[in-house]
């Protein structure tokens, strides 16, 4: 027998939260406060560096929330003591600010600088084209560059193309 009583009443404990869950009942911790743990929570587990801690009010008393990673599983403790923590008093650096009343400065971009293209006096191609070639076009070569091969990458060329071929004999059908 595997653990006989613990294990029923694990299961027992399992399948009332499950019920409460379902039906929104909570004897603990409000259904809200459980989604933001459980999304909290797949977030610090997918960055393990990350250590969180949020503040929760309204639904429930004032808590904080303190999420770490403790051997590859994350921890959740909560602290209930902000609740009868006297209030802390006001900061000299927090501001309060009355968006309404503040005129917000207005900025208005500079123009854009102007540019003026000057048109060369001659066209540069008209000297170079002869009565026979059309404008802009180069004169062709007097003598033909000769073309080099190395023998030994033309081969391995081949044979690449060959084995090519060999796998996907398709290549050569047209393509219409």
């Amino acid at each position: 027998m595997r653990g006989g009583l613990d294990d029923a009443l694990d299961k027992l404990a399992r399948r009332d939260q499950l019920r409460r869950r379902a039906t929104g009942e909570s004897a603990g911790t409000p259904p809200a406060v459980t989604e933001l743990v459980e999304a909290i929570a797949a977030v610090v587990a997918r960055h393990p560096d990350l250590g969180v801690t949020v503040g929760v009010e309204g639904v429930t008393d004032p808590m904080l929330l303190h999420f770490t990673i403790e051997d590859g599983i994350v921890q959740v403790s909560a602290d209930h003591t902000v609740a009868q923590r006297p209030p802390e008093p006001a900061h000299d650096d927090v501001i309060d600010v009355d968006l309404d009343d503040t005129p917000y400065p207005v900025y208005e971009p500079e123009p854009p600088p102007t540019y003026q293209y000057e048109r060369p006096q001659q066209n540069l191609f008209e000297e170079t084209a002869g009565p026979e070639q059309p404008r802009g076009m180069p004169e062709p070569l007097p003598e033909p560059i000769p073309l080099r091969v190395d023998e030994a990458e033309t081969e391995q060329a081949a044979r690449r193309l060959a084995a090519l071929l060999r796998e996907e004999p398709n290549l050569l059908r047209s393509q219409d």
